[in-house]
């Protein structure tokens, strides 16, 4: 399997502001696989490689719904997502605290076998400003996490 991140934007302009990032899961081996609930693990990281302190939670947001968790079956080629939000009381400014910015997300699949492989990606997120929340869906059989 294979992972891709897209950023979802947010809904500018709005207080508090919502951001997010939707997260693409392709089959690319030749055969089926299933993905199953939650990602196994999300771990923010700061710029020094420590984990950001941000608590997981499963629960609605304006950017993503909260879909029953199902079983996804992902033929060879096949597609699903999941999607990590965080919401902001006021805008971020230039001149967040190190301490508060986590440049990285791994994330690992609900998948047999795809726990053992994490993925990494860029991200901006000022876990101080996002009150060390993060909503995450769970894994959809879907181009596109429900809104």
């Amino acid at each position: 399997m294979q992972v891709a991140i897209e950023q979802g934007g947010g809904l500018a302009g709005t207080v508090p502001t919502t951001y997010g990032y939707t997260f693409l899961i392709v089959n690319t081996g030749a055969k089926s696989c299933e993905v199953h609930g939650y990602p196994y693990e999300v771990i923010f990281s700061k710029e020094n490689g420590e984990a950001a302190e941000v608590s997981i939670l499963h629960r609605r947001t304006v950017l993503y719904a909260q879909p029953k968790i199902q079983r996804v079956v992902l033929r060879p080629g096949g597609l699903a997502s999941f999607g990590i939000s965080y919401t902001y009381g006021i805008a971020p400014t230039d001149g967040e605290p190190p301490a508060c910015l986590a440049p990285l997300v791994d994330v690992r699949l609900p998948a047999l076998s795809s726990h053992l492989f994490s993925y990494e990606f860029p991200v901006r997120l000022d876990a101080c400003e996002a009150g060390g929340k993060v909503e995450v869906t769970p894994v959809e059989g879907r181009a596109a996490p429900r809104a």
